[in-house]
């Protein structure tokens, strides 16, 4: 899919000590040990990774922390990985998913030219039966999201039981203070968060818990049984899964970033603003592209400060602009152009989670 020109570059130049080799669809891409996939593909341009699954729309990141799984490829021959929460190492294998045909050449997007009033699924090649069993066929098989592992783990799964006083989901800046909190009063705290070290470093200010595991995160709540399950999945190896049975439970999940009803708000290049900030942080790099920040209020503000862009209220956009990827920002009296844009809606609480362990929202 489409490439641009580099898009973030390094604070740091890369040395010999901690560069590493990736493999990026045939393409050779240096990248940081330890960094997010995400900021390797941002810096050589790569902003389209996969398709969306009805009307073959390129898709790529955007919400840069683990949330949204639009920037979803092949690592390592397993498929549906994050790239914003898989970190670099040397010699790993990235590839695009969900596209047809020679690199480059994938005629699926023709699909949403020409069924531009969307498709009526119901009644598409009803008749006669035998078209409509192929019609199936290719749904099908178009409308999956990538294929199966080359090879099964050679490690079997374990399983890991915990029984904390306090679990503690979260490691931003309330679920550290409340974990610091306790731990100080003597109570056995396990803290658990799905994103790496270096990232709940750069993330909030405060000491991390000492019991803290990162790279873990919980994806299920059992009140009845008075469980949480959680799991963790290093890359190529097996994975684990942790029952969780705590006294107490403490979430401090905060919140995600919706896609404001904006068109066009699914090309490559639109990014969250509150994630694209904590990547850059995270990988000690800076923007080297031209970045519209969409949004309101105070946060928006500070977000296109920081990042040194333009800002555009949400009601005067118009548009978002762009073929296989993000070009420009069309508003009532003129057009930006830039190749990022940095959407910042107000934050939406994470209350899922919460509204399974029984909670009352």
């Amino acid at each position: 899919m489409g490439n641009h020109r580099p898009l973030l570059e390094l604070r740091v130049p890369l040395n010999e000590s901690d560069e590493v080799t990736l493999d990026y669809d045939g393409r050779r891409l240096r990248a940081r040990e330890g960094e997010p996939l995400s900021a390797a593909l941002l810096r050589a341009g790569i902003l389209a990774t996969t398709r969306s699954p009805k009307y073959r729309r390129p898709r790529g990141a955007y919400c840069l922390r683990g949330d949204c799984g639009s920037c979803q490829v092949r690592i390592a021959g397993e498929p549906n990985l994050r790239a914003c929460t898989t970190l670099a190492r040397d010699g790993l294998r990235i590839e695009p998913q969900n596209q047809w045909g020679p690199r480059g050449l994938d005629p699926t997007p023709m699909i949403d030219r020409l069924f531009p009033g969307g498709i009526d699924h119901h009644h598409l090649v009803v008749r006669p039966r035998i078209a409509n069993a192929v019609m199936q066929k290719v749904a099908r098989t178009m409308t999956g999201f990538g294929t199966l592992p080359e090879r099964p783990s050679e490690t079997p799964g374990r399983h890991v039981e915990h029984r904390p006083e306090v679990l503690v989901i979260g490691a931003g800046a309330a679920g550290r203070a409340v974990a610091c909190v306790l731990e100080a009063a003597g109570l056995d705290v396990l803290t658990v968060d799905r994103s790496d070290r270096a990232t709940l470093e750069v993330s909030a200010e405060g000491h991390l818990p000492i019991g803290l595991r990162c790279e873990l995160g919980v994806f299920a709540a059992y009140p009845h049984e008075g469980l949480w399950a959680a799991a963790a999945a290093p890359l190529g190896d097996a994975l684990e899964l942790h029952t969780i049975r705590p006294q107490h439970a403490v979430l401090a999940v905060g919140a995600r970033d919706p896609l404001p009803p904006l068109a066009n708000n699914d090309l490559p290049g639109v990014l969250a603003a509150r994630g694209l900030v904590r990547l850059l942080r995270r990988s000690g790099a800076k923007l080297s592209a031209r970045v519209v920040v969409i949004g309101d209020g105070d946060e928006a503000e500070a977000l296109a400060e920081e990042l040194a862009a333009t800002k555009v209220a949400t009601d005067e956009v118009v548009e978002i602009t762009g073929g296989d990827a993000v070009d420009g920002v069309r508003t009532k009296d003129r057009r930006i152009p830039c190749d990022l844009v940095a959407l910042a809606p107000t934050p939406t609480p994470n209350h899922e989670l919460a509204a399974q362990a029984g909670a009352r929202l």
